[in-house]
């Protein structure tokens, strides 16, 4: 099986080299101009609580492997230590920030960064050397991020068409022995470890640096390979870090005008229009489907403008990347790729016969974190909203028939939003997204269905199949009965309609559940789907005559 984390032929030398010179004091913590003359006692014991507690845990660590020779849990057991000492840097680094006043950084938002709790633990020690090492640069590039990936690939079992994939086949013994080294060696250097007062200049590019290292795409940049070549050129962190807020600075400003001069730009012409040049990613959430790499890649070998992309690790997660073309200007981008963005993610879902949004609701049964009795024990309560507010979806692997219905959706829907499938389009994305947003704290059922109805409804007028002289209902129920519903499922739908149609918004003494909600998007779903496949049908006999 193929590891993409920490190599096994990491050495005890290389590991010496990460940990750097004891003596380092990260720059920024050098006592030139004094901002507070103690750390406060509160400030220090959290921080080394966090390295006692990392002290457990690489102790932990050691027996795992050495004892249960289970070096996935092991490797674990060793991150979490990793982090508590990256951890117990930026508690100290709050505490200066609170210092400066700075209202750009939001340091608690750091603790639960993974990644930025790793790059402490792992460069912290280097940011101190005036000079840096070619070969360290090397070692450290890129560490903390591969830690915490190959952390996640062995976490648990993993499983789709191609086998199963063992947390335990992840992580071979001198992988985690290894970063068990790196932990100690790190913890020991972290214990003499001496914070002083930070110069306000300095502590001003700290604030900078955190802040900028948590945005994804700044992330992207700052350790890609650009980045770390110029490292290699100052070997001086200090100076890296000046570099990197003066290009990041000039970035802004080149951005800013080609912004301006963008607003500026003449409308192109001719065959110009056509050219590419805006790329919009979108990230669809699933709660219906699993995806699977090989359906989206025969996808995307056809050609097609829109291309998809698993997420590694993400089962229920799905790129969406597509490219629109020169004569779209700036100030219509927005409208243009939120258009195309909704578009398909209506044939996504009617294609699919499932759910795909933008997120998945979240708190669907609970909304407290822990409830005790303090008269027995303290012993924790569960309790919780029974049923849960999600559908029982069949959960389904995405597969290659239903790219090929989400295609012939595409294809079919209309282009003109006040049209009567236009609206029908309209009702029915809406009524995906009450869906989507239906959680304990509001829930929307009776909006979801009245939305899902009315997109019925407005199809079936654009296809004829209901004159609006006649009543709905009636056509409602013909459409139910040819599902083969019971009759008793026939009568409550036809009642909810009813409901509808007198412009209620309450429907006492009804059954109106996400149950009924998931079967009237169902419905709607299967129609469409019919009527997209005819209209392909006619549209190829026309162009073959």
């Amino acid at each position: 099986m193929t590891n993409s984390g920490l190599s096994s032929s990491y050495t005890i030398k290389q590991i010496n080299v990460i940990s750097g010179s004891i003596k380092a004091l990260c720059v920024w913590e050098i006592n030139i101009l004094k901002i507070d003359k103690k750390i406060p006692a509160n400030i220090l014991s959290t921080r080394n609580a966090c390295l006692a507690h990392a002290e457990d845990l690489i102790r932990s660590a050691k027996r795992v492997l050495a004892d249960e020779k289970l070096p996935n849990i092991s490797y674990h057991l060793a991150v979490l230590a990793l982090e508590e000492i990256g951890k117990s840097t930026l508690i100290v680094m709050s505490h200066f920030a609170k210092q400066s006043k700075d209202p750009t950084w939001r340091p608690h938002k750091f603790y639960d960064d993974h990644v930025k709790k790793m790059f402490w633990a792992t460069w912290g020690p280097s940011m101190g050397q005036e000079k840096i090492s070619t070969k360290q640069i090397e070692s450290l590039q890129g560490l903390s991020t591969r830690i915490h990936d190959t952390r996640l690939q062995a976490l648990y079992v993993d499983f789709d068409e191609d086998g199963v994939s063992l947390p335990s086949d992840v992580i071979s013994e001198p992988q985690a022995q290894n970063l068990i080294d790196i932990a100690i060696s790190r913890l020991d250097l972290e214990k003499t470890h001496k914070y002083g007062e930070i110069e306000e200049k300095k502590l001003e590019i700290l604030n900078w640096f955190l802040t900028a290292t948590s945005d994804q795409e700044k992330r992207k940049l700052i350790f890609g390979n650009k980045s770390m070549d110029k490292l290699v050129e100052l070997k001086s962190i200090k100076k890296w870090v000046d570099w990197l807020k003066q290009e990041f600075d000039k970035a802004e400003s080149e951005e800013q005008e080609a912004i301006r001069q963008e607003l500026q730009r003449k409308p192109p012409k001719g065959l110009e229009k056509l050219q590419e040049k805006w790329k919009v990613k979108i990230r669809l959430f699933t709660n219906s489907h699993s995806i699977r790499p090989k359906p989206l890649n025969k996808w995307n070998e056809l050609g097609a403008w829109i291309r998809l992309y698993p997420v590694g690790g993400k089962k229920n997660q799905l790129l969406m990347e597509f490219t629109l073309p020169k004569n779209i200007p700036l100030n219509g981008l927005w409208y243009a790729a939120w258009g195309v963005a909704r578009r398909f993610v209506v044939a996504l879902n009617i294609g699919t016969f499932g759910c795909f949004w933008w997120y998945v609701p979240e708190q669907i049964s609970r909304f407290y974190e822990k409830i005790t009795d303090l008269e027995n024990k303290e012993m924790e309560v569960r309790i919780k909203r029974n049923p849960e507010l999600k559908l029982d979806w069949r959960h389904d692997a995405l597969s290659d028939a239903n790219l090929h219905n989400v295609a012939l959706c595409f294809g079919m829907l209309p282009s003109n939003n006040e049209s009567e499938l236009g609206k029908s389009m309209g009702a029915y994305i809406t009524g995906l997204g009450f869906l989507n947003k239906n959680d304990i704290h509001l829930q929307f059922e009776a909006n979801s269905y009245e939305f899902f109805y009315k997109s019925l409804k407005y199809g079936m007028k654009h296809f004829n199949e209901w004159k609006s002289k006649t009543s709905f209902t009636e056509c409602f129920e013909k459409l139910l009965l040819s599902h083969k519903f019971d009759q008793n499922e026939i009568d409550n739908h036809k009642n909810i309609a009813k409901q509808i149609e007198t412009g209620r918004s309450t429907f006492k003494g009804l059954t109106l559940t996400l149950s009924e909600v998931g079967m009237m998007k169902i419905i709607c779903d299967a129609y469409f789907l019919v009527k997209f496949r005819e209209m392909a049908e006619k549209r190829s006999e026309a162009e073959a005559k």
